[in-house]
């Protein structure tokens, strides 16, 4: 499907759109007026999040110039079929959170010596990436104290 500046492919809060395969162009993922990601890599998919959690769409993907997109309109029959392209998309989604994380230990790192407000980043962090959750005994009430 061919898609014009500033048109949509996804808005947030959608339900059971589709995921898309960007084959030309370029595409923007938005929230709340902030360009979130921008794809202008052939190959680049997005809607995959919704789909794979199962949730309403978090962003708008907005068409940032003339662009083409292969529209998937049945993904998890796609995954079911080709399980190498949902191998594709954990190496894409993996990338991501490479990138993601680098970029988080990177400003982990610029304000961990703050104090004050500043100070507080690294504690919000480790709080969003759930880095102090509390043990977890995985025995069971017939084996309270797992060997594993």
């Amino acid at each position: 499907m061919s898609y014009a500046p500033g048109e949509s492919l996804i808005r947030v809060g959608d339900r059971d759109q589709p995921m898309f395969v960007l084959a030309s162009g370029v595409l923007e993922v938005e929230r709340d007026g902030h360009v979130l990601a921008r794809f202008d890599e052939p190959g680049s998919v997005v809607g995959e999040i919704g789909l794979l959690l199962g949730s309403p769409a978090s962003a708008n993907v907005v068409a940032a110039e003339p662009s083409v997109a292969h529209r998937v309109h049945d993904a998890e029959r796609l995954f079911d079929q080709n399980p190498e392209f949902a191998r594709f998309i954990a190496q894409v989604l993996a990338r991501r959170l490479s990138r993601v994380t680098s970029y988080i230990d990177d400003v982990y790192r610029q304000f961990e010596q703050h104090g004050g407000t500043l100070g507080l980043v690294p504690k919000v962090l480790d709080d969003l990436l759930g880095s102090h959750r509390p043990d977890v005994d995985a025995g069971s009430e017939r084996e309270p104290d797992s060997p594993y």
